[in-house]
């Protein structure tokens, strides 16, 4: 880095010092260990109630270390949810809180309820139903009553008002005793707090606000992590991925924020609490046994349910204080595949008096690279790319250094949910579990991603799909190779609302794509060979031309239209299959149910009509998937697919004869394949080769640190110890602050020491400074488009991997992998690759603010919220 960009950043940090977080003296020391914070708790009786969960056990997977994430909550011991009935008996329901739990003055915990995020009124799962029943009443909710009669009446250990109608919401930045708050604590509904008067959404009556409505300002549908209906399985097992908030997400819980205990010490991290809230099937305050009749039950917050409340402290990585305030911040971007790591990584370097701040911003390989041979003075020293960055003459000189080992992947939050109708007993139970195996072909991912499935284009992608199946569900090479799915639940709607994928350019994508191609049955169907009935959708056919694409497109622009008093509208293609804003955000929204899709029902009640989101899909009845990292899937608990080779059969059946997950030694396996680039000590996994390699899953992806050898040298040095702590401490796999995030593969000892040596040569060796590019006629150099790579060059065919040479200080010559730049763009005369080549350039805009964005937002990414919000 030029002193001038040096000078430019000081000046940044030393405007941003003002407004950082405490420094982290204040942080307790704590030993770090890769040991389980597992917890199990288990139910009982309460004396005068009537369900016994004594048989219950349920336990959370990680309590400490937290930040946004999943947390797996897993149980045995539990009655089965019944599925010929309407949801009201034998359920879980679970809340994050942040309050007092041991109040001398609350011993039954009915304050602790206020500061619970539940009530936002999720839907209820609908099941098939034979039985004449109801659903619980009111279990989504705060509401104290069971329906409007206002039955049952007030509880004589109810401390609210004899006339309050919920259990009020109290915010973190409202305690107990406050005198006046800017967040106040909500109405309870009562006389003396009675719910606004609002605007009906519709209407624009004026009407009470539902309880829902009153704590939307604090929670609601979209944001809460409240699952109120977690349905045990037939063999009395339930397992349900949580998401845990920290501050970021949930301000008004505080969980992670710096706080002032009540002794009036500062701590530097707010805890918080899971609560798991079993429910029965009798009726709370007569007994009646009701599993097939009725379901009067309520709220989990009427005290009856309350009474059975299981609690599990939860330990957040504090949100802010990680690093000083007087420490220059050392910037760093990158591909997102090493987004996990560098924030476990940040907290551990500068939790000592003189490690560095490293900060992290997300963008895309290319985009990262062009940043790090830039001039500017916002530049990053330092970035992530899972390509070889080549340099040319003119180029700062670079050194690469392996950091992550991990994989792309196809992440699943699948419910199983058969038809009702009597089934075999090995498949019988397998309903309402979360289902952990799923099995695919490249040719499947391909239908997939070129929305050739109806039901992923507007309108159903008239003629020209007219054959091809609804969704993925029906097809034929899918139900070979998961068997489960025929006997799936026949209702439409119930399938899969499109693979969710990022915008952008990537490594990873591309890789994705390499893989497609290499198989002969997807490539053929991509040119245009037909699979039986189904034809890939020809809005796709130029994208597969010439170039591997590097993104995942959108290319059908077809809309789905109605008109109504004469006006016209429109849903389409990215709204009805929209993209997430990156690997950590669609993991994230696999985990909700949530794809961000519109649907195609146009709401005529509102002025003006409008489609509307699609809610989050019901617990029961989720079925998303997304294409992410391993990383990101594994912090959020979702399953991942199989990658499997499929064999037809003469009858046209299909079966796997090979398949691989993203497991420690497939990644492994794949590692072991990698072909030296045309960078000299820079090796790289192509995908086509670990297919062809046994047990290597294909989209393994090896991230190296490329950093600028002239930067000044105060900031290589604290580079370089960034590399030594990767290459050792930085590889021990765990939860804990500074370690390995699941969902990586421990590095090779070999390319642990070409980083360890990479650290060395980037802190001692000073190399001269570019030359300057030779002046055209005029004195004015020759344009060139900024950060360009050459031309790729693939490597001789059987090159052995250069696993232990010395690292490179950046050759000439470029990677053997395509360009990450956008593929279409390349294609003279493509409209296609045209309005792609818009698309990225507007999304690449947008991430060239992100290397300021470390500077701002000094806290790491591990506490950033996944879906964007602030």
């Amino acid at each position: 880095m030029s002193p001038r960009r040096w000078l430019a950043v000081a000046g940044l940090l030393l405007v941003v010092a003002a407004l950082a977080p405490v420094p982290p003296a204040a942080m307790p020391a704590r030993a770090e260990d890769n040991g389980s914070s597992a917890v199990t708790v288990r139910g009982g009786k309460v004396d005068g109630g009537y369900e016994d969960f004594t048989g219950l056990s349920v336990t959370v997977s990680q309590t400490r270390d937290l930040v946004n994430q999943a947390v797996v909550v897993s149980w045995t011991g539990g009655t089965p949810t019944p599925r010929n009935r309407p949801l009201g008996v034998d359920f879980l329901q679970v809340m994050q809180c942040y309050g007092d739990l041991d109040a001398a003055d609350d011993p039954d915990g009915l304050r602790f309820r206020e500061t619970c995020q539940f009530g936002a009124k999720l839907d209820t799962p609908v099941m098939p139903f034979e039985v004449n029943a109801a659903a619980a009443a009111n279990a989504n909710s705060r509401e104290l009553r069971f329906d409007s009669t206002g039955y049952p009446a007030k509880d004589p250990r109810e401390t609210l008002p004899e006339d309050a109608r919920m259990v009020p919401f109290r915010p973190v930045s409202c305690p107990v005793g406050a005198t006046s708050c800017e967040r106040p604590r909500t109405p309870d509904g009562s006389a003396a707090q009675p719910f606004p008067v609002i605007a009906d959404p519709q209407t624009g009556a004026q009407r009470e606000a539902y309880p829902d409505e009153v704590l939307s300002g604090y929670f609601n549908k979209s944001v809460t992590n409240e699952y109120p209906y977690a349905l045990t399985a037939a063999d009395g097992t339930g397992r349900i991925s949580f998401e845990v908030q920290n501050s970021a997400l949930a301000p008004d819980l505080g969980c992670g924020d710096p706080y002032t205990d009540a002794q009036g010490a500062a701590r530097p991290s707010r805890p918080c609490w899971l609560v798991i809230v079993p429910r029965g099937h009798h009726h709370p305050y007569t007994g009646a046994d009701l599993s097939s009749t009725d379901s009067p039950q309520g709220s989990p917050m009427t005290v009856p349910n309350w009474q059975y409340r299981m609690v599990v402290p939860l330990e957040f990585e504090p949100v802010t204080g990680y690093c000083a305030t007087d420490r220059a911040e050392r910037l760093t971007a990158g591909t997102e595949l090493a987004a996990e790591a560098a924030g476990a990584w940040r907290p551990a370097l500068c939790a000592g008096t003189n490690g560095p701040s490293i900060s992290y911003s997300p963008v895309g390989d290319a985009e990262a690279a062009r940043q790090l041979l830039s001039n500017s003075p916002n530049a990053p020293g330092l970035i992530y790319s899972s390509d070889p960055v080549a340099t040319t003459a003119t180029d700062p000189p670079v050194v690469h250094a392996p950091v992550t080992l991990s994989g792309l992947v196809i992440a699943l939050n699948i419910d199983v949910n058969l038809d009702d109708k009597p089934l075999p007993p090995e498949v019988a139970r397998l309903r309402g579990t979360a289902l952990r195996d799923l099995k695919l072909t490249p040719r499947l991912v391909a239908k997939l991603l070129t929305q050739s499935y109806r039901r992923d284009v507007p309108g159903g992608g008239g003629t020209a799909l007219a054959k091809n199946y609804d969704s993925i569900k029906q097809d034929p090479e899918f139900l070979g190779l998961n068997p489960l799915f025929r006997d799936w639940d026949r209702r439409a709607s119930v399938t899969l609302n499109g693979l969710m994928a990022p915008n952008g350019s990537s490594v990873a994508a591309r890789a994705l794509w390499q893989w497609v191609l290499a198989d002969r049955a997807a490539k053929d169907w991509l040119s245009g060979t037909p699979d039986g009935q189904m034809v890939v959708n020809p809005a796709f056919t130029p994208l597969f031309t010439d170039e591997v694409p590097d993104y995942f497109p959108k290319a059908d622009r077809s809309c789905y239209e109605e008109k109504v008093d004469g006006e016209t509208y429109q849903l389409c293609s990215q709204e009805l299959r929209p993209y997430t804003g990156g690997f950590g955000r669609g993991a994230a929204q696999t985990l909700r149910g949530d794809t961000g899709a519109f649907g195609q029902a146009l709401n005529i009640n509102v002025t003006p009509p409008r489609f509307e989101k699609l809610p989050r899909e019901q617990p029961g009845f989720r079925f998303t998937m997304a294409v992410t990292d391993s990383a990101s899937a594994a912090r959020y608990g979702l399953f991942t697919a199989a990658l499997c080779k499929a064999t037809p059969g003469p009858d046209g059946s299909w079966t796997a004869d090979d398949c691989r997950g993203a497991t420690t030694e497939a990644i492994s396996a794949a590692a072991a394949t990698a072909q030296p680039s045309q960078v000299a000590g820079v090796s790289v996994i192509d995908p086509a080769r670990a297919w062809s390699a046994a047990g290597a899953y294909p989209l393994s992806l090896l991230t190296y640190a490329v950093a600028d050898r002239t930067d000044p040298a105060d900031a290589r040095r604290d580079y370089a110890t960034l590399l030594r702590y990767v290459a050792d401490e930085g590889q021990r796999p765990g939860v804990g602050r500074g370690m390995l995030p699941d969902g990586y593969v421990p590095l090779p000892a070999a390319l642990r020491e070409r980083t360890e040596a990479a650290a060395t040569l980037l802190e001692k060796d000073v190399p001269s400074p570019p030359a300057a590019p030779p002046a055209a006629a005029g004195g004015v150099p020759p344009a060139a488009a900024p950060g360009a790579p050459a031309a790729p060059v693939v490597p001789a065919t059987g090159a052995a991997p250069s696993v232990g040479a010395t690292p490179s200080p950046g050759g000439t010559a470029p990677s053997p992998q395509p360009s990450a730049l956008p593929a279409a763009s390349a294609t003279p005369g493509n409209p296609v690759g045209a309005l792609r080549y818009v698309l990225v350039f507007i999304f690449a805009a947008g991430l060239v603010g992100g290397v300021i964005g470390p500077v701002l937002r000094r806290w790491g990414h591990r506490n950033a919220p996944a879906d964007g919000a602030e």
